[in-house]
């Protein structure tokens, strides 16, 4: 008994390990649905698979049977990646028992399941059901399949210790692994969703001033030349006073998407805060024409609001990396920022 329940053990912490890795690799595609992206189905639909071949290898001994619970990667593929990711799944386990088992008659008898199992994911696929209830309905289904294909070819004790057993731990592990699934999803989730709220300005879409500093510090650690444009909106104040915050805010967000838009590819640019952006550029020998380019496209690019054009224009002071730190960096750009203001605005200024 003690070895049914630690195999038993083994087999849940492998799906575990798998749907974990699973989630985390993806959790930029999350959730996993039946109209996610094809490759995104495919994938999952692989690990699944391969987390059954491994479940087939690591069977659990029940006297002289050997039992596995790779249903349970099969009914998880079907339930978030529909039936393309229960496809890839079976076709996986479809190569992994012909290499293991060759072309015997239990062999056969599984591909007529896995047959019969994919064209009823196709049916469920169809049907509004909610996620916890169609698991319920694969599980359900392929522990159906699994008695009509034991039933009137095994003895009644066979029956009772092996394969009541065997539903009983299907059950309970299904259950422990779709709970674990639901929980991982979910904390997934919400880490990026907190990590975006993190890092992104609310306002404009863009980096925040903390991920803009960060990459700052990243281009500094890493030796590589670079440059600091520091870029302030002109007369954003006098556009505050005399058409309202919601006016101003719109003209934040119009500079961010022009900065975006026109931000070279070696590029960074964010929010700093207020009326003021960063643009970090890798390398220093393109940075006087991108700051010379950015000015004259924010000139020419309408602004309209409440009817009215209203003229945006920006002042940017520049600064090339040196063997000092980012925020030495920064300083000189901003005081350069100061020199291009006093000058008269709508220029760039190098320190």
């Amino acid at each position: 008994m003690g070895a049914v329940i630690n195999q038993f053990v083994i087999n849940i912490s492998l799906i575990f390990l798998f749907m974990s890795l699973t989630f985390y690799v993806m959790r930029t595609v999350l959730p996993i649905q039946r109209t996610s992206p094809l490759f995104v189905r495919f994938w999952f639909g692989v690990s699944n698979g391969l987390t059954a071949i491994l479940l087939t290898i690591n069977a659990i001994e029940l006297g002289e049977a050997r039992i596995d619970l790779r249903l349970i990667p099969i009914a998880l593929s079907a339930t978030y990646a529909g039936p393309f990711g229960a496809i890839v799944t079976l076709g996986l386990i479809f190569i992994g028992r012909m290499t293991i088992h060759g072309m015997s008659a239990p062999f056969v008898d599984a591909i007529l399941m896995f047959i019969v199992f994919f064209l009823f994911s196709l049916v469920v696929s169809r049907v509004l059901i909610n996620r916890v209830k169609g698991y319920a309905v694969y599980i359900g289904f392929g522990a159906l399949l699994v008695l009509i294909q034991v039933t009137g070819s095994v003895g009644t004790g066979v029956f009772f210790n092996v394969f009541v057993p065997y539903f009983l731990m299907l059950s309970l592990g299904a259950w422990l692994c779709y709970w674990a699934a639901k929980k991982l999803e979910t904390h997934l989730w919400m880490f990026l969703l907190h990590t975006h709220r993190a890092t992104i300005d609310e306002l404009t879409g863009l980096p925040n001033r903390y991920r803009t500093l960060e990459q700052m510090n990243d281009l500094e650690m890493s030796g590589k030349p670079w440059t600091l444009l520091v870029i302030d909106v002109d007369h954003f104040k006098q556009l505050n006073d005399t058409y309202g915050h919601l006016a101003g805010d719109a003209a934040l967000r119009h500079i961010g998407q022009t900065l975006e838009r026109n931000c070279p590819p070696s590029g960074f640019v964010g929010r700093y805060g207020g009326e003021e952006f960063l643009l970090v550029i890798e390398g220093s020998e393109d940075a006087k024409e991108v700051a010379e380019e950015l000015v004259q496209t924010v000139r020419h690019t309408m602004f309209e609001c409440q009817g009215e054009v209203i003229p945006m224009t920006i002042s940017i002071g520049a600064a090339v990396a040196g063997h000092e730190s980012s925020m030495v960096v920064f300083e000189r750009a901003d005081e350069a920022l100061y020199v291009a203001k006093r000058s008269g605005r709508d220029q760039v200024r190098f320190a």
